[in-house]
């Protein structure tokens, strides 16, 4: 029970920390405002620590690929060290397995900012609450295509769409490591 309990902690510790530097990825791709303070210290905590890596793994169309390295990096150690007992994974395996999970966790952030940013605007239309405007900063961009074709009568159908967009990768992203036959993701 000792192995389970520190498997238990090293992958939550694993997560929070793909967590956190998928949302700075995030907030880079979808370039929300420094005067966010959420997003002004993500940038001034992180930023010294993908600085060195910038020089190998650039910020590419918005991708800061140093932080996706990151987090690539963390779920293989990850994968690595839960499923080291089973000879039948390699390391192809493993990589596949960080960048599809990195890229679910991706989805999900987005899917939760959708969710929250839809009932912020029922129950608090008019929030300046700074956790709020980031959960609005990344789903508006996603939205706003599809806000001409499906705003009727003032009640706007793009988040059904979005969602259903979502859980499409989702779907394709755990088809893709079921096909590899990889374990799921945790």
């Amino acid at each position: 029970t000792i192995n389970m309990a520190n498997n238990f902690f090293l992958i939550a510790l694993v997560n929070f920390f793909s967590a956190i530097f998928l949302l700075y990825l995030l907030f880079r791709l979808f370039q929300l405002s420094f005067n966010n303070p959420i997003v002004s210290n993500s940038f001034k905590y992180l930023e010294p620590l993908l600085k060195p890596f910038r020089f190998v793994l650039p910020i590419l169309f918005g991708i800061d690929l140093s932080a996706l390295a990151l987090v690539i990096l963390a779920k293989f150690g990850l994968f690595n060290l839960i499923f080291s007992a089973d000879q039948i994974f390699d390391t192809i395996d493993a990589l596949s397995w960080a960048a599809i999970g990195s890229f679910y966790m991706a989805s999900q952030i987005i899917r939760y900012s959708l969710f929250i940013s839809i009932f912020a605007s029922w129950l608090a239309p008019m929030s300046n609450n700074s956790f709020l405007n980031i959960c609005h900063g990344l789903t508006q961009p996603l939205l706003l295509p599809f806000q001409r074709f499906t705003s009727f009568s003032g009640i706007d159908f793009s988040p059904i769409i979005v969602f259903f967009l979502l859980i499409q990768i989702d779907r394709i992203l755990l088809t893709l490591g079921a096909n590899l036959e990889l374990p799921r993701f945790i």
